[in-house]
């Protein structure tokens, strides 16, 4: 991390464009997603449907919609500041961070149904993020942020697998292909706990190697949370989703704190 200058103001601003952009990114993703599979369903101010993009629909879908086409219009914006500053690589980053979002769950790519939910989701959510994220300073391709973020970035398809175990019985009932439902609900456990628990051997392998401090063990006091999403996701209860969600907001906090001081 030392290719940023936090005692330089143009470095503070282009992290927070960063930020900016990537959290854009990410709420357009999850308001695409309560578009195309209705997870507002439970609240609807306006009965009333006109045709919107072919399908009936109410104002509220609709608004819903143009939200999330906002989120990532904006992301863009931000996108092309970043593209002006560095070259056409920080592009291909984009657009292909952008696409993935929508296809996740818009139609009419739906990767989540074609089973293909959980790699794109590691993919675009960890390793492409995370060189979005470095390439405006360093403006080469690296490995090294990727391989820094690595344990990490293996909790983010583990909350995917987490969300399709919790809808795995319905969605095997109505033959949606989510990869859950394609493999089965016992190698989606082992992919599972392979992410999860993966997360910990890889922390402590690269503290063994010198490649974290000694000090990025503390994220091992997050276990309890991990054992508990284990259970929850393993059993097909809801409270698989908050448990991963919680384990990957504090474990990847911790891993980032612990990596500034040490």
């Amino acid at each position: 991390m030392g290719f940023i200058n936090l005692n330089s103001s143009s470095d503070i601003i282009l992290i927070l464009i960063i930020t900016i952009a990537g959290i854009l990114a990410q709420s357009g993703a999850n308001l695409v997603n309560d578009y195309f599979e209705g997870s507002f369903r439970y609240y609807r101010p306006s009965g009333r449907k006109i045709k919107f993009l072919g399908v009936e629909r109410t104002y509220f879908d609709i608004y819903v919609f143009l939200w999330a086409m906002l989120c990532f219009g904006l992301s863009s914006l931000s996108g092309l500041y970043l593209i002006y500053i560095t070259d056409l690589k920080m592009l291909l980053i984009g657009v292909v961070g952008i696409f993935s979002a929508y296809a996740y769950t818009g139609e009419p790519f739906v990767f989540k149904r074609k089973g293909l939910g959980v790699p794109i989701s590691f993919i675009t959510m960890g390793p492409l993020m995370v060189l979005g994220a470095s390439y405006p300073f360093t403006q080469s391709i690296s490995l090294y942020p990727i391989l820094l973020s690595l344990p990490a970035s293996f909790i983010i398809p583990a909350l995917m697998i987490s969300n399709e175990m919790r809808d795995f019985k319905r969605d095997a009932n109505l033959s949606l292909g989510t990869l859950s439902v394609r493999i089965g609900s016992k190698y989606s456990k082992y992919i599972y706990r392979f992410l999860v628990f993966g997360a910990y051997v890889l922390t402590l392998l690269y503290v063994i190697t010198g490649f974290y401090p000694a000090i990025s063990l503390l994220v091992f006091i997050t276990l309890p949370i991990a054992l508990k999403a284990h259970k929850s996701v393993c059993n097909f209860e809801k409270l698989g989703i908050p448990y991963t969600n919680n384990l990957h907001w504090t474990f990847t906090l911790l891993l980032i704190l612990t990596l500034f001081i040490g």
